[in-house]
């Protein structure tokens, strides 16, 4: 199994780079992720655009075996960047052998699990959301505003959110050995955010749901499947935690050696010194190439 990481270079700089607590801790994250992971993955593979290459492979070095610059069709399509989850999508759909991808944001401390190797699917927890939570996963808000406007969903959605489904998949990691669904998940997620009749929708609900299409869509995909005679999402996937609770509670993630700095966590300061020391004291040649591209002139250990 291959460790893969994608990275559209366009949302980065437009916006999401604020959710950092600066780029140094970005550049940092990125450096600790692909590091650990290439002491338990023979096979490290970047998918990005042509300025994600130049910085992440040139600049700062990081070990990819290869690397692709598949995401540049975004950039020559014109793709909206507020979707940031197209390029993860792209990579997903690239994939010809099993694999795991990765948020830059995930950092694995330890191998995966042996009881995950052979999934069919591995997620990194499921996740319940209650219909009326408006925080995270919008779904009747976001179905209504595709209504409003015409505009079209796969019948695996329509089916699953006329069943009142609450149920997702946290995809800080996601991969699997079963290539065929997972390239039709990323395929249908896509078509959704590209199909022309929703882009009225997306100005009228004014949000980009990424996480919605990511993960609600999977467990619907999931669950069509099932319907259609294939096994159940129980039997396909692998789960590296039982839940939410679990995949954040500092001992469980420890135990299994995992870490994901979701949300504020990546804006957190002492968050960002913890990282910096660590890739300092066990990367130092990553650590000079990343303070030298934020223009800073490498510290000594105290």
């Amino acid at each position: 199994m291959r460790a893969v990481w994608s990275f559209w270079s366009r949302p980065h700089s437009l916006f999401y780079h604020r959710f950092w607590h600066s780029e140094r801790a970005h550049l940092l994250c990125w450096a600790l992720s692909v590091a650990r992971a290439a002491a338990h993955f023979q096979e490290t593979c970047l998918v990005t655009d042509s300025v994600g290459a130049r910085l992440l492979v040139d600049e700062l070095g990081l070990p990819f075996t290869t690397v692709s610059d598949d995401l540049e069709l975004l950039n020559q399509t014109g793709a909206d960047p507020k979707w940031w989850v197209l390029g993860k999508f792209a990579a997903y759909a690239a994939q010809r052998e099993p694999f795991l991808h990765l948020d830059a944001d995930v950092i694995l401390w330890k191998p995966l699990p042996a009881r995950l190797a052979g999934a069919a699917v591995i997620a990194q927890n499921p996740e319940h959301f209650d219909l009326t939570d408006q925080t995270l996963y919008r779904a009747d808000q976001f179905i209504r505003g595709i209504a409003h406007c015409g505009g079209w969903l796969p019948d695996e959605w329509q089916s699953y959110a006329a069943r009142r489904r609450t149920n997702a998949l946290c995809c800080g990691i996601l991969g699997g050995t079963d290539i065929d669904f997972l390239h039709r998940y990323a395929r249908r997620a896509t078509r959704i955010i590209l199909h022309p009749r929703n882009a009225p929708a997306w100005e009228r609900i004014g949000i980009r749901d990424n996480i919605l299409v990511e993960q609600y869509f999977l467990a619907a995909c999931l669950e069509a499947e099932a319907n259609r005679g294939g096994p159940d999402a129980a039997s396909r996937v692998g789960y590296l935690f039982p839940s939410s609770t679990q995949a954040f509670a500092p001992r469980a993630a420890e135990k299994v050696g995992y870490t994901h700095l979701i949300g504020d966590a990546k804006a957190d300061p002492e968050i960002a010194a913890r990282l910096e020391g660590r890739v300092r004291a066990e990367h130092p040649a990553l650590y000079e190439r990343c303070m030298r591209l934020c223009g800073e002139r490498p510290s000594n250990p105290a």
